[in-house]
């Protein structure tokens, strides 16, 4: 198939909830990118860019429009191993590059919990890890992006430039990004050694990452979302810490991608691609209430103040540790909505986030804890402060119910002074998007609209929903 022949095809999210019929492109070269704009201005369609297809909602679903695909850019063009700089195509996955990198003692500087991103829609998304707090988010560490504009024009951005801080971030509505140069950051062992500690309420959760961020290298709490009054919000926080020079005695091998490699058969035995179907059976409120129970008491009998080492991929992508967990979410899918919330009112805001979830009869099957730090591109999520991811599932039956909730959730958030997240996100409404971004940020953000693509050449389902009707406020 050329970068010409579009193909019809049904396009989701990543959680399978929203989404719709597109015309698909897959160019594999910036050329046949270049070919796809012209195609586009010539024919009149909207352009939605897709990588891998990774966040959660809308941020790369083009119902009625062409999508281009661009995770056929998937070279690896440079990659120097005495400074740890990467050149790569857009296309190029997490997963590419730190088993290029990893053998010579580097490790991307952030990952998101799955390894299947492109490089691309890290930058446009502007991807957070684990270590948020201490590193920020993935555009801190790119030294470069090169783009192609809706015009065709192809430009190398730095970040000595206004419209880089635009770019990353900007989740594809300003320009193609074609190819990324990222600063990889020095590993002295493949393996990471990791603490467990379980926690009794949010606010223990919560004062325990602001007691570590200071020596962790990596943080993350789980909460058992179904937990309520005194309980609400305990669960487990792990901390993660590199190793220093000699205290991996086996670093050379642990450095090796085989040693990475996430197993593909529980206990040795039971291939994990049947594991979705073996969780089917609990994909209920009642069936996750018990398996969210079930963890927290592990976390406390069995986990807490436990020590040990950890390989990087295990730790960091347990998204990928069973194939297809989404499945069990079949046949609606599911959302997950991530509030960030300044320091100073987290602990009211996060517990009513949860409480409110009881209330409406929604609890979330899953809930994440992360500490954040701000960030300097133009629309950020980035907060001084803590996220809250909570997963839902989503019914026929509770969907209305269900986006009602999330209106109500932003509400509190963007009171609080809080943000969102663009990759996470399907609910948000234009009112609360002008809320959460400083007026001049939007400004901004429609004047460089205007003067890259006048004619509205990019635009996401996202964009369309939410964010264009924004910037017309603006």
């Amino acid at each position: 198939m050329t970068a010409l022949a579009p193909v019809a095809a049904t396009i989701s999210g990543w959680g399978m909830a929203v989404g719709g019929e597109a015309q698909v492109l897959r160019p594999t070269s910036v050329a046949e990118v270049q070919a796809a704009l012209a195609l586009a201005r010539e024919r009149r369609w909207r352009v939605a860019l897709r990588g891998a297809g990774c966040s959660y909602g809308d941020a790369a679903c083009g119902t009625g429009k062409l999508v281009l695909e661009l995770s056929g850019l998937s070279r690896i063009l440079e990659f120097d191993r005495d400074t740890g700089v990467i050149c790569c195509e857009a296309g190029v996955t997490i997963a590419q590059v730190w088993r290029h990198v990893l053998p010579h003692g580097w490790w991307p500087p952030v990952v998101s919990g799955t390894m299947a991103p492109t490089l691309g829609g890290a930058a446009a998304m502007n991807i957070h890890g684990k270590n948020a707090f201490a590193v920020g988010t993935i555009g801190e560490h790119i030294a470069a992006v090169q783009v192609v504009l809706p015009s065709g024009e192809q430009r190398a951005l730095t970040p000595d430039e206004p419209l880089f801080r635009a770019v990353i971030g900007g989740f594809g509505e300003l320009a193609v990004i074609v190819g990324v140069t990222l600063r990889c950051k020095r590993v002295h062992s493949g393996l990471l050694e990791v603490s467990a500690v379980a926690t009794d309420t949010l606010d223990a959760m919560i004062d325990l990452l602001l007691r570590e961020q200071g020596s962790a290298d990596y943080l993350v709490g789980w909460l058992d979302g179904f937990a309520r009054g005194s309980a609400l919000g305990r669960g487990l926080v792990h901390i993660a810490r590199q190793l220093q020079p000699g205290e991996d005695v086996d670093a050379e091998r642990t450095l090796q991608v085989a040693h990475q490699e996430l197993p593909s058969r529980l206990f040795g035995v039971l291939p994990k691609s049947w594991m979705w179907r073996l969780m089917w059976p609990f994909s209920h409120n009642l069936g996750l209430r018990l398996v969210n129970w079930a963890k927290y008491l592990s976390a406390r009998l069995l986990e807490h103040g436990k020590r040990y080492r950890q390989s990087h991929a295990a730790f960091h992508f347990l998204l990928d540790y069973v194939p297809n967990w989404k499945f069990v979410y079949r046949p609606g899918g599911l959302i997950q909505h991530q509030s960030f919330v300044p320091v100073g009112e987290a602990r009211r805001v996060l517990r009513a986030i949860v409480e409110l979830c009881h209330a409406r009869g929604l609890p979330p099957w899953l809930a994440v804890l992360k500490r954040h730090r701000p960030d300097p591109f133009l629309l950020t999520h980035g907060v001084d402060g803590f996220s809250l991811a909570l997963d839902f599932p989503v019914t026929a039956r509770n969907r209305r119910a269900l986006w009602s909730l999330c209106h109500e959730i932003e509400q509190l958030v963007v009171d609080a002074g809080g943000r969102f997240y663009f990759a996470k996100d399907a609910t948000l409404e234009p009112a609360t998007v002008r809320r959460m971004f400083p007026a001049d940020a939007l400004t901004t953000f429609a004047r460089w609209r205007r003067e890259l693509d006048p004619e509205g050449l990019l635009a996401t389902d996202l964009y369309d929903r939410a964010v264009a009707p924004a910037l017309e406020a603006a």
